[in-house]
C-alpha cells in the first residue's frame, strides 16, 4: 500500500506514520505538512490513499481538500480531524473525501478506516454524524430492515457510486434514484448520504464489492 499523510503536527504525524507502518508492512509512506506539501507528492507518487489533517496550512477549510482530491485522481482522500462540526463532516464528504476520522481514534480502528476507504468504502463514525431526529434504534439496522433493492444501493452508497452509477445499475433515472433515497433516509432517521453512510458501515452493511465477493 502507498500513502501519503499530510498533518502540521510532527509528533502526530510521526504516530500516524507508525500506526500505518505497524498495520500495513508493506506499505510505502510519505510525509507532508502543507497542502502545497501533497500536491508536491503527488505529482511524483501515486497513492493509494491520502490522509489528510482538516485544519493544516493551505486547507481553507474544504478548498484545500478540493485541490488534494483533484491532484489525487482515483486515489481516495481520508480526512482527520480532531474537532469538528457535523457541517464539516457533511462538507468534506460533499467535496468528495471518502474518509472522516476523528484523531482520537484508538489505532485499530484507524486501521480499520484505512482499509475500508482504500478499498473503495466510505468511513465516518458515528458520532461525527449526530442527527436531529432520534434515529431507529441500532439492532433495527441489519439487512433483514431492508429491502433486496434498498440493500443493493446502500451498499453502492457506501461503495462510493454517484446516483448516475446507481441510475445505470437500477435502469432508472437519476431523479428516481434521489427519491428512493430521500425515502429511505426519512426510514433510517437521517438527512443525508454522508449521515446513511455513516450508520449503514457502523451496522457492518458493507460496500456492493464486498457483498459481492465470493465466500
Amino acid at each position: 500500500m502507498r500513502v501519503i499523510i499530510a498533518d502540521d503536527h510532527p509528533l502526530y504525524l510521526e504516530a500516524v506514520k507508525g500506526q500505518v507502518v505497524r498495520s500495513f508492512t508493506e506499505a510505502e509512506v510519505r510525509t507532508a505538512m502543507t497542502v502545497d506539501g501533497v500536491i508536491t507528492l503527488l505529482a511524483g507518487f501515486a497513492p493509494d490513499i491520502v490522509l489528510l489533517d482538516y485544519s493544516m496550512p493551505g486547507m481553507c477549510g474544504s478548498e484545500g481538500l478540493r485541490k488534494v482530491i483533484a491532484a489525487a485522481g482515483t486515489a481516495p482522500v481520508m480526512v482527520m480531524s480532531g474537532v469538528a462540526r457535523r457541517k464539516d463532516v457533511g462538507d468534506c464528504i460533499a467535496a468528495g473525501a471518502k474518509g472522516y476520522v476523528p484523531k482520537t481514534l484508538e489505532g485499530p480502528m484507524f486501521s480499520a478506516a484505512i482499509s475500508l476507504v482504500a478499498g473503495g468504502a466510505t468511513y465516518i463514525p458515528t458520532e461525527f454524524v449526530a442527527v436531529e431526529a432520534s434515529p431507529p434504534a441500532a439492532n433495527v439496522f441489519s439487512e433483514a430492515f431492508f429491502s433486496e433493492r434498498e440493500l443493493s444501493m446502500l451498499r453502492m452508497l457506501v461503495s462510493g457510486a454517484s446516483n448516475k452509477e446507481i441510475a445505470r445499475r437500477f435502469g432508472m433515472q437519476e431523479v428516481t434514484v434521489k427519491y428512493h433515497f430521500s425515502r429511505l433516509y426519512r426510514r433510517m432517521g437521517v438527512s443525508n448520504r454522508a449521515q446513511a453512510v455513516a450508520m449503514a458501515v457502523n451496522a457492518g452493511i458493507g460496500s456492493e464489492t464486498e457483498a459481492a465477493a465470493p465466500e
